[in-house]
């Protein structure tokens, strides 16, 4: 997904585009790293399925109940990079959760479920529009 930014800035001017806000400093747009945060929503799987909406966010929390297919829709236009993160809660009966295919994982597979009553951290990036994504667990067990 382009920005849009307006075709006669002036300085002060900003723009939000998947969370993260632009500002116009005079010369060129810059990253307001003052207004930078994470932003997104929590999900739950309807019918052994969840999609994460990459246009809405960049933090998703998913409580799980059941095996569930995860996918991914809305990635940003190939050469603009986002990273985001699922925090993964079990609170049922889970034994299996199927990833896209277009996901390479950091150890070469997905990593293990949480267990009953666990949370961990999944940690993700994109750059092609969505034609690769790279995961890695970010952090194990935060419950």
């Amino acid at each position: 997904m382009a920005i849009d930014f307006p075709g006669s800035p002036t300085t002060g001017d900003t723009v939000t585009s998947n969370g993260v806000e632009y500002i116009f400093d005079g010369a060129k747009w810059k990253l307001n790293s003052k207004k930078y945060s994470y932003t997104g929503s929590a999900l739950a799987s309807t019918g052994n399925a969840v999609s994460v909406d990459l246009s809405s966010g960049n933090f998703f929390y998913i409580n799980l109940d059941e095996n569930t297919t995860v996918s991914f829709t809305n990635p940003p236009a190939s050469g603009i990079a986002q990273k985001f993160y699922i925090i993964l809660y079990i609170s049922g009966t889970v034994s299996s959760i199927t990833w896209p295919v277009s996901v390479t994982w950091e150890s070469g597979s997905a990593p293990t479920l949480p267990a009953l009553g666990e949370t961990d951290t999944l940690e993700f990036y994109t750059y092609d529009g969505g034609t690769t994504y790279y995961g890695k667990l970010a952090e194990d067990d935060i419950s």
